[in-house]
């Protein structure tokens, strides 16, 4: 899907009522988001808008349509894969400090995976996939758009013609920005880079069998609240504070500001009313999917994942042959990893708040 993410219990319910429509397993089933931020609101994200009932609806019942045009458009084939370099993106964490080489600590990685026709060979569809977040455009954008990888499908398109069907899926990227951003024409060339990428990738193998097998498994992972409820008492009074001066003083020092304040307030509140009511999440319980597609490992997770991990489950399954997906069954928040979890600023440290985690 082209936007930001779902929430995680609509993207569940969302899978469930796919696997009822089409008699499969649920774990057969991952719905996937590229975490363009020019899409329109998908989820809970606290001070980032709302997303509309209507809309949410209409997308699950787009979505299990969809499902239901593929299963009746089968067609026997092989996989081939491929594995290029792309260089677009830039670590935003490491950034922050001058003495780290920002512009190396990425997973450059690029993953095409080619559908081919059994029998002719023919070329029926190229799943893309790579880590950079789809920020080009930044805050000042108000226009729908898919970022860069909409440059990146357009262009693949335009060389393998409307009978190819392209698809991007993105990696991981939760510390990974683009290098180049500002408007369209940077949104154009990085989407087209990528798309060389594509283009420019080696061949690593093509299915030698036909062994497909589709394993889920739900984890439970503890969350640690960051105060008592007397100390989200004082978060609450002291961000409400800062807003109404900030308000008072034309939105100084920034509107930015007055937002992070404001959702400070949403956030404290949130957990005060947990901790009133007895049930302040402690605990959440995302599910991660690992499929085996002949030779190919797919590995999906829930969260914006950091790009270090990433590279340790292409160790684990081998590089080379694994594909891993964020924004898989809705996004619980981020997954910071490695060296930069310490690091990061808002990542580790803030980004919780948005998602209305304690």
């Amino acid at each position: 899907c082209q936007i930001l993410g779902f929430d995680p219990d609509f993207s569940k319910q969302t899978e469930l009522m796919i696997s009822d429509a089409l008699n499969i397993p649920m774990s057969n089933i991952i719905l996937h988001s590229i975490h363009t931020h020019a899409g329109p609101a998908s989820g809970t994200l606290y001070g980032c808008g709302m997303a509309d009932e209507k809309w949410l609806k209409a997308t699950q019942k787009d979505l299990i349509q969809l499902a239901k045009d593929a299963a009746s458009n089968q067609f026997e084939g092989t996989i081939e894969y491929r594995t290029g370099e792309c260089d677009i993106g830039m670590n935003r964490v490491a950034r922050l400090y001058k003495e780290l080489p920002y512009q190396e600590m990425i997973d450059k990685e690029v993953g095409v995976i080619r559908l081919l026709e059994k029998g002719t060979d023919r070329l029926r569809a190229v799943i893309v996939n790579h880590g950079c977040h789809p920020v080009t455009l930044g805050s000042n954008n108000y226009t729908y758009t898919a970022d860069f990888p909409y440059f990146t499908i357009n262009k693949l398109e335009e060389i393998y013609g409307d009978d190819v069907t392209v698809i991007f899926t993105q990696g991981c990227c939760g510390d990974i920005d683009p290098s180049d951003r500002g408007n369209f024409e940077a949104t154009q060339r990085n989407g087209e880079r990528l798309a060389d990428s594509v283009m420019d990738a080696k061949f690593e193998f093509k299915n030698t069998n036909e062994y497909i097998k589709c394993h889920a498994a739900e984890v439970t992972l503890p969350l640690i609240p960051d105060h008592t409820k007397e100390g989200f008492e004082k978060v609450k009074e002291e961000a409400l504070a800062s807003c109404k001066k900030s308000i008072a003083e034309g939105y100084k020092p920034s509107f930015g500001h007055l937002q992070m304040e404001a959702v400070k307030v949403v956030w404290s509140d949130l957990c005060i009313q947990g901790y009133e009511n007895g049930d302040l999440m402690t605990e959440i319980h995302p599910v991660i999917k690992k499929w085996n597609v002949g030779d190919l490992v797919f590995v999906a997770m829930p969260f914006e994942i950091f790009h270090e991990l990433g590279l340790k489950v292409k160790e684990m399954f081998g590089k080379g042959k694994t594909v891993v997906l964020g924004y898989s069954g809705g996004v619980y928040g981020y997954l910071p990893y490695g060296q930069m979890y310490d690091k990061s600023i808002y990542e580790a440290k803030r980004a919780h708040q948005y998602y209305g985690h304690p």
